[in-house]
């Protein structure tokens, strides 16, 4: 190999090493700070919040703060934690208060949040789409959840309002409290 090629490799090694190093040092910084939440920290709540954070009071069309659209169809629920709570677990079936907002995911288009009703909403988790019924159980009052959620378990071939037919929704949900 020519001096410029060695040269050349092993400058781009040592960017190689120097840049995957930063990362490395910033991801483990952000993790220890604890600062996982992919839309921002208002979207953090506590079991005795009688109103929904700032961050779900964006308005509809208005793309998702922080969300990295999906360029795949979601083939199957995924289900994370942004922030785990300290109360009660949420039961499968159970009433809960919560907040979220939800867009597409394909897009992060914004199509619904519960600020748009008033704040946080009160719903029984036998009456929601089979993702809410399947992703919210399991959680803590006071945490904080990203649903990816496919087509199938959302509302399929059906168009609802601004949500398009065939369409996979992520939905960041945040559980105020559970009711008996």
């Amino acid at each position: 190999m020519a001096l410029g090629g060695r040269f050349f490799a092993g400058f781009g090694a040592t960017l190689f090493l120097v840049t995957s190093s930063a990362l490395t040092i910033a991801v483990i910084l952000s993790l220890s700070s604890g600062n996982t939440n992919k839309v921002n920290s208002s979207l953090s709540t506590t079991a005795n919040s009688s109103s929904c954070p700032s961050g779900y009071g964006v308005s509809d069309g208005s793309i998702l703060q922080g969300y990295t659209p999906q360029t795949k169809p979601i083939p199957h629920l995924e289900i994370g934690d942004l922030q785990k709570g300290t109360g009660a677990t949420v039961p499968s079936g159970a009433t809960v208060v919560a907040c979220y907002v939800g867009a597409l995911a394909d897009s992060g288009a914004v199509f619904d949040t519960s600020n748009a009703h008033g704040g946080p909403l009160t719903f029984s988790l036998s009456s929601v789409i089979t993702g809410w019924q399947l992703g919210i159980p399991g959680m803590k009052v006071g945490g904080t959840r990203e649903l990816l959620i496919p087509a199938a378990m959302a509302y399929g071939s059906q168009k609802n309002g601004s949500i398009p037919a065939n369409s996979d929704l992520v939905f960041y949900v945040s559980v105020l409290s559970v009711k008996k």
